[in-house]
């Protein structure tokens, strides 16, 4: 899926574990773009509660939003990669990543 960022395109590809949990939490998805986005445009990124991880996933950050955590890498280059690779509840979204 794409959206336009400051003149280039960002691109979500989202692995299989991630399109499972949105297919179910369509909300959540649109939430999780939408705050990337904020992110990206500089526009209150201070809003969106985001953080980026350290020790085994490290190079990853997460987007908190209610309950759900969302584990991503941007990518950047010619276009804007949002490599979205897991979502899932907090208690068990660490424990079931790896990286």
């Amino acid at each position: 899926m794409k959206r336009y960022y400051k003149n280039k395109n960002v691109d979500f590809d989202y692995k299989k574990p991630a399109a499972k949990f949105f297919l179910k939490h369509e909300k959540l998805r649109e939430e999780f773009e939408d705050s990337i986005m904020q992110i990206l445009n500089n526009d209150h990124p201070e809003q969106v509660n985001f953080k980026k991880l350290q020790g085994s996933l490290k190079g990853y950050s997460r987007i908190a939003i209610g309950s759900y955590r969302i584990i991503y890498q941007l990518i950047n280059g010619e276009i804007v990669v949002v490599s979205v690779e897991y979502a899932g509840s907090r208690g068990d979204i660490y424990k079931r990543f790896q990286g």
